[in-house]
Formats: structure tokens, sequence, C-alpha cells
């Protein structure tokens, strides 16, 4: 599974202490935030690993040359699964961190529902990892403890993840977006310190009736409801849910999403299908990038030819904002990396970088400096538009080498 519902540090490296006496095991994963043994060098002749969104734990192995990347969107991670089944036929399985059960005998899959139960519809064996500490959810989350071939206890703490360092160019992008914000919007937010900001800006304005329907719970959404902001009254779909697929934060947070009928976990097969998305009404999608082109290509995942996190969710929530009845797509990204020597608003994207995003569907573009409004812009005005929302320091070479592109 994802994040807080992968097993326990004891059982894996358990698994990876057998490495003598297996081999040729496939070991999939994805937004790993647990230091396994079986990331390790040593681990490489028995376990290939195959990993569909690099966390800053997991990233070293693909630099290194031991693991591979395995693209996709998220709505469709089930079916990749059944298309790598198909291809390359094993047996499968999976160790899923779950809630205690109810007197019936169900668990919940907790805070991360993301492609766990339409893994388990695939898999041949299934192991339940009940950790005392994951809440029970509401959403489609429940599974017996009949579908599992093992049961194991565990009592170890969720991650909680500090709130990210706030800088003032962070500051200043969560302004641009929240000025992008109206009134009964539906937000999608993605992870990061930009993110964090935007809910806090959020929680100090004047917006109300906001709705959620998104594939990581925002931070702060238990603020946001307390305070009536998010209410989601004027839905068009799931009105009066905060719809989400897994959830990263703090344990106040946790506190809130756990035995809470106004949240729903749901399997990204629903939270992240486009068609869904296109009937929510003003969805608006907020997501960091990387790096931009000129003409509007967005790279989220990789740094060059590094991988750096995944595809993930972004485009299906861009897609789904574009074909929203008032929809908006926002793309966030500090003018400069590398403590500034380098502009993340370039001419071409690095050598080896993935498009995340093609042009075609790139709306607003968000630095410290400004919004870039793309929509309906062609490839020149576009690249006007980003160089006046770039560095100043860097705008002059772009405009040079936007003219030797674009033959202004």
């Amino acid at each position: 599974p994802l994040s807080l519902g992968q097993p326990s540090v004891e059982l894996m490296d358990a698994l990876a202490d057998r490495k003598h006496e297996l081999e040729d095991v496939e070991y999939i994963c994805a937004l790993n935030l647990k230091p396994y043994k079986i990331f390790q060098p040593e681990c490489r002749d028995t376990f290939h690993l195959n990993i569909a969104f690099y966390s800053p734990l997991t990233a070293p192995t693909f630099q290194r040359g031991e693991s591979a990347f395995w693209p996709g969107q998220s709505s469709n991670a089930h079916q990749i699964s059944l298309d790598r089944n198909r291809i390359y036929p094993r047996r499968t399985g999976m160790i899923v961190q779950v809630s205690p059960p109810d007197r019936h005998g169900y668990v919940t899959v907790g805070l991360d529902n993301f492609y766990t139960k339409q893994i388990m519809e695939q898999v041949d064996w299934a192991i339940a990892e009940i950790n005392t500490k994951m809440p029970t959810t509401y959403g489609d989350t429940h599974l017996h403890l009949s579908q599992f071939d093992h049961i194991v206890e565990n009592t170890s703490p969720l991650i909680a993840l500090p709130t990210p360092e706030v800088t003032e160019v962070h500051k200043k992008m969560a302004q641009h977006v929240v000025g992008l914000i109206r009134d009964r919007d539906c937000l999608q937010v993605g992870i990061g310190a930009v993110p964090a900001m935007i809910s806090h800006l959020i929680a100090e304005s004047d917006l109300k009736d906001l709705g959620v329907h998104t594939e990581m719970a925002p931070a702060d959404i238990h603020q946001l409801v307390d305070k009536g902001i998010v209410s989601g009254k004027y839905k068009t779909v799931d009105q009066h849910k905060v719809i989400t697929a897994f959830a990263l934060g703090d344990n106040d947070m946790y506190q809130f999403l756990g035995d809470n009928p106004m949240i729903e976990f749901h399997p990204t097969r629903y939270c992240n299908s486009i068609t869904k998305l296109a009937e929510q009404r003003n969805l608006t999608a907020i997501n960091g990038s990387i790096e931009v082109d000129l003409v509007g290509t967005i790279c989220s995942e990789s740094i060059g030819n590094n991988m750096h996190s995944g595809t993930g969710g972004q485009l299906d929530f861009v897609i789904g904002a574009y074909l929203s009845e008032g929809g908006r797509a926002i793309n966030l990204l500090p003018s400069t990396a590398k403590n500034g020597t380098v502009s993340r608003i370039v001419p071409y994207l690095s050598d080896g970088a993935r498009v995340t995003v093609p042009r075609h569907y790139a709306q607003y573009v968000v630095t410290e400096y400004g919004v870039a409004d793309l929509s309906g812009r062609n490839e020149k005005e576009r690249a006007l538009a980003l160089i006046d929302i770039a560095h100043p320091k860097f705008q002059d070479e772009l405009m040079s080498q936007a003219k030797e592109r674009l033959k202004f």
C-alpha cells in the first residue's frame, strides 16, 4: 500500500532477513516513508524494486540504478497492476495495515485507501497487520477478516509529518493561489510547504462554503471544517462530504479524519476518476511542480533524468479541472532552484525530464512573482506570460531564448 497503509518496519525487515533463502521476489511500493532493509544494496540480488512514486528514502535507489520507476497515473493504478501481471504472471500478495476489527469482523484500511482496495481484488494472498493506532474510517474502506490469509498485530505509532518549513517565497505563492480561489469552489490540494500555507491562509480568509474532493487530505482540513469554511454544501458530487484517498499529516489531523462520517476515503479509481472530477463544478486543483518550459510543458516528478517523486494524481486533477465547469488547474513552483542560481521557468525542460502535464492542459502557473494564465494563449503569448513571473535576473535570458525557440 501507500504511506500509512504500509507494513511495519519489523515485518518487512523480517522478510528482508530471508534474502539468502528467497530469490526473484518483486517488491512494488509508492511513497514509502519507512526505512526498510529491503531498500539496501545487499538485498538487490533477491528483491527487485518497482517504485511508482519515490520518496526521500527511496529516490537514492533510482540514482544507484537499483530500482525502476513504474509509470502510471493514480487513477489507473489498479489497471497497470493488472497489465503487469498479464505480461509477467506472478503469484502476488499484499501486506496492509488496518484498523482493529468491529464486532462483525470488519476492519478498515484506515487513512490509506489509495489503491489498497483495488489491489486486494487481484492478489493471491493477503496479510492484515492490525494496528491499534489506525483509526476506523468511512467510505469504501471495509474489509472482512475472512479476506486475509494471515493476521498479525502491531502497536507502532503512525508516521506523523512535521509541518514543512514555510519561507517568504512560499507565503507569496500561497497568497497568489488564495487570490484565485472563490466561494463554493471544490478544492484538491497536493503535498508540500505551499499547500500547507494555502490552508493556513484560507483559514484566515473570508472564503466560505468550500468543498474538498482530493487525493490527499489537505493540511489543516480539521481547522477549515471547524471554522465552517469547508462545508461541501455546494458540491455537485458527494455533497457535504470530504472525499480523499489517503492522508499524511500530524496526529491532530488523524484524530479528526478517523471515525468521522463527513470524511470518506475511497480508492483512486473513484477519487481520481477524470469523468467524476469533470462532473464537479468549480474544481480547483492545486499542485506543485519542478520546472515549466516556455510553452507550458510541466515536469513535477524528476530533476533531469533523476526521479524525484512520480506522476501521481496531478494529471488526473489537471484534466478534471480543465473539463470542470468553472474549474481551474493551478501549478506552483518557486521561480528558482539551487539557492537562486537556476531558473525553474526554462526554454526547454531539462534533459531526461519526465513530462507530467502536457502543455495543452496547462492553465495557471504560479511563482512568488505572480500568476501566469496560459488558458487560450498561443505559444508566444504563453512564453511572455511565463517570463513575466520568472525571477527578474533570468528574464532577459529567457526572452532571448524564447525569440530563438518561437521565432519572435
